[in-house]
Parts: C-alpha cells; structure tokens; sequence
C-alpha cells in the first residue's frame, strides 16, 4: 500500500502562533505562580487543549472565573472587545493570540458596518470566530448564513457587504455570494478566507480523487478540518473523519493501494505521523 500526506498538513501559521505564545506565557507566569485562563480552547483541538492544561491553562466560561491579577488567553477565534475589556478592568494581563487572518476579517466587519451596508458573514452562526466577528459590527444590521439553501427567505437590502469565515469552503461561499446577487442594488465583497485553507482545501481535493481511501485528521469540533473531510468526501466517499489513530478500523483498508492522509490546521504533525505509523502496521499484518 502507497501512503500519501498531503502538503500543507499540520499546524497553520496562526495556530502556530497562538500554541508557542500560550506556551511561553505558561511558563513565564506558572513559575511565578500566577494563574493563566482562557475562555474556551485556544485552538480547536482535544490533545493540544489536553497537553495545555497539564501545562497549567485554565480553561473557564465566565469572565467571573477569571482572578484578579491573573493572565488571560485571547483565544486563535477572537473575542468580544467588549469582553476583552471587561477583563482588564480586573487587573488581568492580556496575551492576544488571535489568528491575524480573523483579525482581518473583524476589521472588514466594522468597516463594513461603519459604511452603512447590511453585513452577512458567510459561516457558522455558532462558531467562536464568527461569534467574535459579529462582536466587531451592528447587531442589528448584519446576518449570517452558512448555506445557500439559507438565502431563499433573506430578505432584499440596497446595499450588502459580505465577509467570510476565514475557514470557509471556498465553492459554498461563491455559491452564496452569486444567491446574493439578486437581493440588493450594490454589494460589496471583501474574501476574508485565509489563503492556505484555501490551499490546503484545493491539495486535499487532489489527493481524495487519487486516493482508494481518504484519512482527514483533526477535531471534529474544528471548521477548517470538517469542512476538509466534507470537500474530500464529495469526491471520494470512501473517506473517513478521526480525531486520532485509534479510530481506525483495518478493515477499511482491505483491498486498498493509494491511501491519503491530510489534517486540519489544528492538527499536530505529530497526530498525522501517527496515524501513517498506524496504517503502515495495518498494512504488514
């Protein structure tokens, strides 16, 4: 059996980022023995969020929870000013370790807001990243929509500004956006998706259509990697969703010669080596 990891797998630069300074900021403040928090995981990921609370993170879900004097972990996803600030006021020093791909797209939210246009943020109403984009515009003009099948009772506005989850599946959203065409006189489109989800999205197509089976990596509770298991399956229904090796079943790999391997951007390389080691050891049984 061939084994094939696709390019790009593992961390993106953003997780990356928010890992290495939640790390450094647990080992500076542990060892002074000063608590660190979060509110929610800082990337969407069980083994990494396990690892960080060994580490000493503190993962609570009001700011009520949060001591005085402490250190407090802005999340990859973003968050509520509002919150941030709230937080401060507690005498807490903040770490932001926000994707800056998320950081781009709340401040096309509140400029699209500020200009007057209705908001519609393509994505997961229930996701922390659009949750803290909302946060960044008003409330009480915007929309968001994560299929086209939601565009069919969305009302008529002159003018709409459109952003996206920077996780987005790049076909949804054009498929969106051309359903919005019809609904005002003026739109205004500002691609707020990262370029290497993007990427990342286009190689794993790839390999799913050159592939027996296709192995997607990652937190089920992570967008990027479902939306990669969802884009693998359209053209290889023989793919399977894991958080880990120990999903794996040898049975699905009978009769198997080229098998794909491709993870989230919260997904360790180490998770993806695994899981390869793991199917090698299948394969020699």
């Amino acid at each position: 059996m061939e084994i094939k990891i696709a390019r790009l797998s593992g961390y993106c630069f953003g997780v990356k980022r928010a890992i290495e300074l939640t790390e450094a900021a647990l080992k500076k403040y542990n060892n002074k023995n000063i608590k660190v928090y979060s509110i929610g995981q800082i990337i969407h990921n069980k083994g990494v969020t396990t690892y960080l609370n060994q580490k000493g993170l503190i993962i609570v879900e009001k700011v009520e929870q949060i001591k005085p004097g402490s250190v407090f972990i802005v999340r990859s996803h973003g968050m509520s000013p509002r919150l941030i600030a709230k937080i401060k006021k507690k005498g807490v020093k903040i770490v932001d370790t926000v994707c800056p791909f998320v950081k781009g797209a709340q401040s096309k939210a509140r400029m699209i807001s500020k200009r007057g246009y209705h908001l519609v943020i393509i994505g997961d109403e229930n996701h922390p990243e659009v949750i803290s984009e909302m946060e960044y515009a008003d409330k009480n003009n915007l929309t968001v929509i994560e299929s086209p099948e939601k565009i069919k009772n969305f009302p008529k506005h002159d003018r709409i500004g459109v952003i996206m989850q920077t996780t987005q599946i790049n076909a949804n959203a054009k498929s969106i956006i051309s359903g919005l065409f019809d609904k005002s006189k003026e739109m205004l489109v500002e691609n707020t998706i990262c370029n290497v989800t993007e990427n990342k999205q286009k190689i794993t197509k790839k390999l799913a259509e050159k592939s027996d089976i296709m192995i997607i990596v990652g937190g089920r509770n992570s967008a990027n990697t479902t939306h990669l298991a969802h884009i693998a399956k359209d053209c290889n229904p023989n793919t399977y969703h894991i958080e880990n090796y120990k999903e794996i079943k040898a049975k699905w790999f009978k009769g198997v010669k080229i098998t794909g391997i491709s993870g989230g951007a919260s997904t360790p390389k180490k998770d993806i080596k695994k899981v390869k080691e793991f199917i090698e050891k299948i394969n020699q049984e």
